[in-house]
């Protein structure tokens, strides 16, 4: 049977069947690592360093309807990167012959984005975590007894948990919640805030 890859595509494919839109495609062409790709990836296990390989448009709607839509589609490789998916062979040909510098340029740029994104996100995930780990452990701290104690603890305040995880009946599951991934998080934007 064998492991899948997948495909996670910005513009959606359409199944001619019944006209459902996907936006992944699995495929056993890339070396089968359950790994995941979109277009401007490195395929290292691709035995296709330029071309175009057919593969078949998997639709959920046509399956659950005991329908098969057979419906080609083909994936565009360029010195082992996946340079578009398109269900059209001329268009996938076209597109294959068009590749160029600043396709790549682009690929690198939005690859160096994401890995900000990922950085920024783990960075900010591991300190409220730290933070969570070190409230837990920290020995509770006699009151203060002169006014310059008393501005020092406050501004510790300033570098701890909110209340709102503190108090949770699940302070983890808070933090985990908090530092969710969201569709168009301003604060999950690339350095500069690049998008």
């Amino acid at each position: 049977m064998g492991l899948f890859d997948t495909i996670h595509l910005k513009t959606p494919l359409i199944c001619p069947a019944c006209g459902a839109d996907s936006t992944e495609l699995q495929t056993k062409e890339f070396g089968q690592t359950m790994s995941e790709f979109r277009v401007g990836s490195l395929l290292k296990f691709s035995p296709v360093l330029t071309g175009i390989v057919r593969e078949e448009l998997f639709c959920r709607n046509c399956v659950e309807a005991d329908r098969r839509s057979d419906s080609p589609v083909y994936l565009i490789i360029w010195n082992s990167i996946l340079a578009g998916v398109e269900q059209d062979r001329s268009t996938a040909e076209a597109r294959l012959a068009s590749v160029d510098r600043l396709d790549l340029i682009g690929w690198l740029d939005e690859s160096q984005r994401e890995a900000a994104q990922w950085k920024h996100r783990y960075s900010r995930l591991y300190r409220d975590v730290k933070m969570w780990h070190e409230h837990l452990t920290r020995e509770p701290e006699p009151e203060p007894a002169d006014e310059t104690s008393r501005r020092r603890r406050s501004l510790r305040s300033l570098w701890s948990l909110p209340e709102e995880i503190l108090n949770a009946p699940d302070p983890l599951a808070t933090i985990l919640e908090k530092n969710e991934l969201k569709q168009d998080d301003p604060q999950d934007e690339g350095l500069f805030g690049l998008r």
